[in-house]
């Protein structure tokens, strides 16, 4: 984890995976990326996929331009703008950068103004716990560039020693049309009821649904 020195309220979660998550309010400015303990920027090339999280509301200028080697950046339903010059704009679609967030939002526009790939970012859908298993469940929907979406579990469970973990992860494939016609409540029904209200209030698996289902309206008119 780093720690802004310009803004205690900025922090950076950080994965073996090369995930970088920005977490905070408000705008992201330059300063924000100069972190604890760090002398240079050298810290941020580690990462190749940047996820601005919900809570980031825009993007200033000089932020993106210190994270020179994502590959993917991920922007939140919350962030309204981001500030781009054309010389990263240019480095971007060199490197081909991935830009994910959902239909509608500032990530799409920003990848369909500046001629970038765009994908729809993953939904978490719920927690589920199966306590006569001892199981914890994470669920995520999925997309993919190469491939249809799908239904992902990480699955958690206690291992053979004490401190130890098991479990294991799966993922269910969908038909790549598999929202067409679908709402929330006909999508909850696919799965166990311990998750249902979970699946019912959640507002980004519900504007996917409700902007997919608009999308597919308008290309068949």
């Amino acid at each position: 984890m780093y720690f802004s020195n310009h803004n205690d309220k900025i922090t950076y979660i950080n994965h073996y995976s090369g995930l970088l998550e920005v977490e905070g309010e408000g705008v992201l400015c330059r300063e924000d990326a100069d972190v604890r303990g760090e002398t240079d920027m050298s810290w941020a090339s580690g990462y190749d996929v940047l996820s601005v999280t919900e809570g980031i509301t825009a993007i200033g200028e000089g932020f993106l331009e210190a994270f020179q080697e994502i590959d993917c950046l991920i922007l939140s339903y919350t962030v309204r703008s981001v500030a781009a010059s054309a010389e990263l704009i240019r480095r971007m679609r060199k490197r081909k950068v991935l830009i994910r967030g959902e239909y509608g939002s500032c990530a799409e526009e920003f990848a369909v103004e500046n001629k970038l790939a765009f994908l729809h970012s993953d939904i978490h859908l719920a927690d589920d716990d199966i306590e006569v298993a001892h199981e914890h469940d994470i669920i995520t929907l999925r997309f993919h560039t190469d491939g249809p979406p799908d239904i992902h579990f990480n699955c958690f469970t206690p291992g053979s020693f004490a401190g130890s973990y098991g479990g294991g992860e799966y993922a269910n494939k969908l038909p790549r049309d598999f929202y067409v016609g679908c709402t929330v409540e006909k999508f909850a029904d696919h799965f166990s009821d311990r998750v249902r209200e979970q699946l019912l209030n959640n507002e980004a698996l519900r504007r996917f649904l409700e902007s997919a289902n608009r999308r597919h309206k308008n290309d068949k008119s």
